[in-house]
């Protein structure tokens, strides 16, 4: 599955959810308020969340609720989360570290997320990250969200580097998609939304089962640990 080196890599690019935060409880919270407002007494269990995040919220919201109440229903949506997110959001394992392994490497890294991209730079200060990821792309920042590649490539234009020297970390197809898309090579991780052996069919060029896999591999037997 590994057909380079991480030499030719000098950027990293990540998504957010389920990659470098758990934030699936917040988000399945705000599901099931969205069902109650509606009078649904159903609640999503974690693995019926998982299955519905990754691509815009408003495709999450039309699998919920009738065509009619989608525009509300994500609106109702993004009202509860930004009260709960913070507080039920956390780093993934690894997280801080790699991310500060990267950064005193030298390389570029940011966030391309299908998140708000408000929401997503307010969980980066909440963390203390925003010197170490100062670039994120989000909905709202005027770019269609992936699998359009749209966002990454404009990441590469802002950083002034080439896409094919980009390494792309996500956890679901949207990822994989966007990453090929724009040229780049991709890194899945099991740690969010899809299992292992469905990310394996996707053909990523690297998959870990989490991010302390990935920086053994940027770190590789002749590096510094």
């Amino acid at each position: 599955m590994i057909s380079f080196s991480f030499s030719s890599i000098d950027t990293i690019l990540f998504d957010l959810d389920g990659t470098l935060v758990d934030s699936f409880t917040p988000i399945r919270h705000s599901f099931n308020h969205m069902l109650r407002h509606f009078g649904q007494e159903r609640e999503l269990t974690e693995r019926e969340t998982l299955d519905l995040v990754g691509g815009p919220l408003d495709d999450s919201v039309a699998r919920l609720l009738p065509v009619g109440l989608v525009s509300s229903g994500t609106s109702i949506f993004r009202e509860y989360y930004e009260k709960v997110y913070l507080e039920m959001t956390y780093p993934m394992p690894g997280a801080p570290v790699l991310l500060s392994k990267i950064f005193q490497k030298g390389l570029s890294q940011g966030v391309i997320t299908n998140k708000l991209g408000d929401s997503a730079r307010e969980i980066i200060r909440h963390f203390g990250w925003s010197s170490l990821l100062p670039l994120c792309l989000g909905e709202g920042d005027g770019l269609p969200l992936k699998p359009n590649p749209d966002m990454i490539l404009h990441a590469a234009q802002l950083l002034k580097k080439a896409p094919e020297n980009l390494l792309f970390v996500g956890d679901s197809p949207f990822d994989l998609l966007a990453a090929r898309k724009a040229g780049c090579r991709i890194c899945l991780l099991t740690t969010g939304t899809h299992r292992r052996e469905a990310l394996i069919t996707l053909g990523p060029d690297l998959l870990f089962d989490s991010l302390g896999d990935l920086g053994q591999w940027l770190r590789g037997p002749d590096r510094d640990p």
